[in-house]
């Protein structure tokens, strides 16, 4: 009998899976990622190896593309991928999603990177980093970005840039250490409770001289059009 119910509950989370994919396509309809939702079972009880390449091979198959794939420190995988839409600003306005598989099943809905990229002068800008509520310090941000960065280099990206808000204020130095690492230069103020954060590709011939240029450019246009 509670064989039959897990089956049960495992047809339901797919089927409501489903519903929320034809109805929002592959964007998470969850704008609440702070709440745990309770997670798809595997498709093989207690196989995590199984049920990640399953995940790989049907999100492949969906014309996504997986960009890493890791464990973290709680026996759990971590799947980071990149959403294709189909449409002309896939290039542009580029999504990535962070799936988290363990053995009690698949989280839902997919933590999520949301990049924005000019495709000319090579510039890379997170808009926003999803990764919230209990899914915070277990790995999956560093995950994450070691994908971002091998998409980074997949396109040839020069610079990436983002911006950290006040709301994220509280865990500033632990937020300042994790860019850091990633070889990220952070320019905090504590008064304002504003930074940037900036990455040049080294490896690409980029300088941190020839990016202020850039930038110096922008303002220069942005202040032409508002005048």
């Amino acid at each position: 009998m509670a064989k039959k119910n897990h089956s049960n509950d495992e047809t339901t989370s797919l089927k409501l899976s489903n519903f929320f994919k034809d109805l929002f396509g592959d964007g998470d309809p969850f704008t609440d990622l702070k709440r745990e939702y309770k997670p798809i079972s595997l498709k093989k009880k207690g196989d995590l190896e199984n049920e990640v390449q399953w995940q790989i091979t049907n999100l492949e198959k969906d014309g996504h593309k997986v960009l890493n794939v890791a464990q973290n420190r709680y026996g759990e995988s971590i799947v980071v991928y990149r959403l294709f839409y189909g449409d002309d600003l896939d290039d542009e306005d580029i999504t990535l999603k962070v799936k988290v598989i363990s053995k009690r099943g698949v989280k839902v809905p997919d933590s999520a990177v949301f990049l924005i990229v000019d495709t000319e002068n090579k510039h890379m800008r997170i808009a926003d980093i999803r990764i919230q509520g209990e899914r915070v310090n277990r790995g999956y941000g560093s995950i994450m970005m070691e994908g971002l960065l091998k998409l980074a280099h997949q396109l040839e990206i020069k610079y990436i840039t983002g911006w950290i808000s006040g709301v994220d204020w509280d865990h500033i130095e632990r937020l300042e250490h994790f860019y850091r690492k990633f070889g990220f230069e952070c320019e905090l103020n504590h008064e304002s409770k504003h930074g940037t954060i900036t990455w040049v590709n080294e490896e690409l011939g980029a300088s941190r001289e020839e990016f202020d240029i850039l930038i110096g450019d922008f303002k220069k246009v942005d202040k032409v059009t508002n005048d």
